[in-house]
């Protein structure tokens, strides 16, 4: 479902309005509500059925904003059946309201981005995918009642508009009376939100202008009332940094009405404001007070595994244990609520004791420090067992004529290509002749020239004019300098079919059906054997590409959420899942075609959005949504290098086929990094925004970029450090993904794949594959043969590129 502001333009936004689904709360078997209520239902949810013990809903107290609700409204149109309503404000004040939708068989809420409401609008509820219901089944007992509500606690809310009811039996909501102490709670909240009424005596209100120096005792408002306190410092003109005498913590305040200097205070300060200083020492821009044995964590500190550090987070030091730390961030163990997790901190947000650091040199200490982190290895290897990990459901095929998923045998690998040319006009003797190619090669008196057809000409060297000649020359010498660099060597080569043609329509190949809530993310194994397919409800599923077959299918993994990003390694000897919640598990595959979790591991803060494998086998390399990318070894799940500084979320990440180059872009910044430097060793900008587009991918060598810019597709030659060019579209390209040829790329949009061709900047093929439907997941196999794409909610289509 989707709420927008208007009709008007409902129609022409209907495909990319914000979506909200409902999803039932309440202690009912999912059946029994299917059956018994008629919701517009998304099936998608990746959560199972939520279950609450109602909620206490209080009527609202003076001084909170009020709502009218009218207009209750059942709709069918293109973008599927759903209801509406319209609400107004009817009076001003506190608290943000929100939508409840309550029924006979109990709460429900609204899933997707949350409901913006203002002063007064419209608010239409609609199905994603076409399969809804009608609300109210005239036939059964459902009622539906909707309106605003604000909340008090967790479970205390104020009723702030009437109650919109439809549907037959009226659904009851009970409302019940503040009772006396709840006033008071009010109340009391109500006089700590304000300044001080009154002043001390001698003590002056400060304002925006008041003058103040760290380290000048002043009173400040808390509670509704004065405490005493220092100035620690003054982050910006309207606002001082305090600490109150009787807390550790610091806090902010606006200098205006919340806080008090006495006069002579004021007086020392105009006299000599040298006499004060401040002595709190935090972490940078920390609010809590280090104590005089603590001190802040340093990136050259050599610790020992296991070292207890302080972690300041959400206002408190959390004690966690040191594991190893990179150019930007540490990695620590928490034991948080009894759970043990890994967790990247970055390196401001942590402390140390003074006599943790001394404790470094006595062995007795760090087989002590040791021991806090002894079982965190054998916890993640167990974890191969646990309910949750991938699960067979049926053998794979061993035998002669089916390849393993788990084969360590490699395609053979081609001779390497010569390098082509740029496109430019070649002319002869006589001028009167001329043709638009690329140099391929010479072979004796001969050159071999590539046309924008793609076809091969020979063409005799002396019927070429002077200019062509002189050209040619210098292309000789420069491929001669580069037969000579022996860093040129491409050593991750893949045989491409010759029977591409991306030019015409790709053929079904097979579909895959019924993935349960939908399909996030698609990968192909190096020889187009199986599938791998990531999914919401945090499971996944690996496909036989030869007969369609589910072969392995995973139950719930809720410790890593919907998986994002999968993926084979080179080898074939790796499978790779990375989740919502941050989480990776690397498996190995063995000769029989069973996945065996090798290790799980924690190593980003928030849900993974890309992932790229060295042509080894041996590493990793990541992003994330909190615009972080990392670089890792698959072995042993250890981070390597981080790489952050970005604006917007990781769109693309590539490892050199030599391995000693990272490539990371958010879509607006593209960052280089040197393994062997350690260091990032180039920045450029390759768009003005990091939201312009949705998608990114760099190409198999590494030679090209591509980056969404609206409906526009950007091409960058990152060998040379320049923009290509800018292909047209007609949609939102919300996946990408180079073919091997380094030249073609596919991209997902609506309901489509398209083929562009990158040396012509052209859009060449479109491959109707869904109906209304945003492809955000494509995968191309090693050979360029295969191409595959979520098509549906519950579908992913595999299309034949060759002819």
């Amino acid at each position: 479902m989707r709420s927008h502001a208007n009709k008007t333009d409902r129609l022409s936004k209907a495909r990319t309005l914000n979506a909200a689904s409902i999803h039932i709360k309440g202690a009912i078997h999912m059946n029994f509500i299917l059956k018994r209520m008629r919701l517009v239902i998304f099936l998608a949810v990746s959560l199972p059925a939520l279950f609450c013990s109602g909620e206490d809903l209080i009527k609202p107290s003076d001084g909170t904003v009020r709502y009218k609700l009218s207009n209750f409204r059942m709709n069918t149109g293109i973008t599927g059946d759903g209801m509406s309503f319209d609400y107004r404000q009817v009076s001003e004040g506190k608290g943000q309201a929100r939508l409840q939708i309550n029924t006979n068989q109990g709460l429900v809420s609204v899933m997707g981005l949350p409901i913006q409401i203002k002063e007064s609008g419209t608010i239409n509820l609609r199905d994603m995918f076409g399969r809804a219901r009608s609300i109210i089944n005239r036939n059964q007992d459902d009622g539906i009642a909707f309106y605003f509500i604000v909340d008090l606690s967790t479970k205390k809310k104020q009723l702030v508009s009437n109650i919109l009811r439809g549907g037959s039996p009226k659904v009851n909501v009970p409302v019940r009376e503040l009772t006396q102490e709840e006033r008071d709670e009010i109340e009391r909240r109500r006089i700590a939100s304000l300044p001080p009424k009154t002043l001390p005596s001698g003590y002056i209100r400060g304002t925006a202008t008041t003058q103040l120096v760290p380290g000048a005792p002043i009173m400040l408002g808390r509670g509704g009332e004065w405490k005493s306190g220092v100035v620690v410092s003054l982050p910006t003109s309207s606002t001082v940094k305090v600490k109150a005498d009787d807390a550790m913590r610091l806090l902010t305040l606006a200098r205006a009405d919340w806080i008090a200097v006495s006069q002579q205070t004021q007086r020392d300060i105009e006299s000599n404001p040298g006499q004060f200083s401040n002595k709190f020492r935090t972490l940078a821009d920390g609010d809590l007070v280090l104590e005089n044995d603590t001190t802040a964590f340093s990136a050259d500190m050599a610790l020992a595994q296991g070292s207890p550090l302080k972690w300041e987070r959400y206002g408190s030091w959390v004690d966690v244990f040191f594991l190893s730390t990179d150019n930007v961030s540490v990695r620590v163990l928490s034991r948080q609520y009894g759970k043990s997790k890994v967790e990247f901190v970055p390196l401001n947000e942590l402390a140390i004791l003074n006599r943790t650091l001394t404790d470094q040199d006595n062995e007795q200490a760090k087989a002590g420090f040791a021991a806090n982190v002894a079982n965190l290895g054998s916890k993640t290897a167990s974890l191969s067992n646990a309910s949750g990990s991938m699960k067979m459901v049926a053998g794979l095929a061993n035998t002669s004529s089916s390849p393993k998923l788990g084969s360590t045998s490699s395609p053979k690998m081609p001779v390497k290509a010569p390098q082509l040319g740029s496109v430019r006009k070649w002319s002869d003797q006589t001028g009167k002749f001329g043709i638009e190619a690329q140099f391929v090669k010479r072979e004796g008196d001969n050159i071999f020239l590539k046309r924008a057809d793609q076809r091969t000409i020979s063409i005799p060297l002396e019927k070429l004019s002077d200019a062509d000649q002189e050209h040619l020359q210098q292309e000789e010498q420069k491929q001669a300098m580069e037969a000579d660099n022996p860093f040129g060597d491409v050593i991750d080569g893949v045989a491409i079919s010759s029977d591409i043609d991306y030019l015409r329509s790709m053929r079904p190949k097979l579909t895959i059906d019924d993935l349960g809530w939908g399909a996030k993310s698609v990968a192909i194994c190096p020889k187009n054997r199986f599938m791998l397919i990531g999914r919401s409800g945090s499971s996944a599923t690996l496909v036989d590409l030869n007969s369609g077959q589910k072969l392995i299918d995973s139950e719930r993994m809720d410790h890593m959420g919907n998986i994002l990003v999968c993926g084979f390694s080179k080898n074939s000897e790796y499978v790779v899942l990375g989740g919502y919640k941050g989480v990776f598990e690397v498996y190995l595959a063995d000769g029989n075609g069973k996945l065996e979790l090798k290790g799980q591991h924690k190593l980003h803060n928030s849900e993974i959005t890309t992932l790229a494998l060295s042509a080894d086998s041996k590493f990793a390399f990541s992003g994330e949504r909190e615009n972080v990318a990392r670089y890792w070894e698959l072995e042993t799940g250890q981070p390597i290098a981080t790489i952050d500084g970005f604006d917007g979320k990781i769109k693309a990440t590539h490892i050199s086929p030599s391995g000693d180059q990272l490539m990371a872009t958010d879509g607006k910044t593209l960052k280089v990094y040197s393994v062997p430097q350690e260091k990032v060793i180039a920045t450029f900008e390759v768009a003005k925004s990091h939201v312009s587009g949705q998608a990114a991918a760099f190409s198999p060598d590494g030679s090209k970029l591509a980056t969404g810019d609206s409906y526009k597709i950007v091409i960058w030659d990152l060998v040379n450090s320049r923009k290509l060019g800018v292909m047209e579209g007609d949609g939102i390209n919300w996946s990408m993904s180079f073919a091997p040829d380094n030249r073609h790329l596919l991209s997902g949009a609506n309901g489509v794949i398209h083929a562009w061709d990158c040396d012509q900047m052209a859009k060449v093929q479109t491959n109707h594959i869904g109906k209304h439907f945003n492809v955000q997941a494509i995968a191309v196999s090693n050979d360029g043969t295969l191409v595959a794409a979520p098509s549906a909610f519950k579908t992913v289509v595999v299309l034949n590129a060759t002819q």
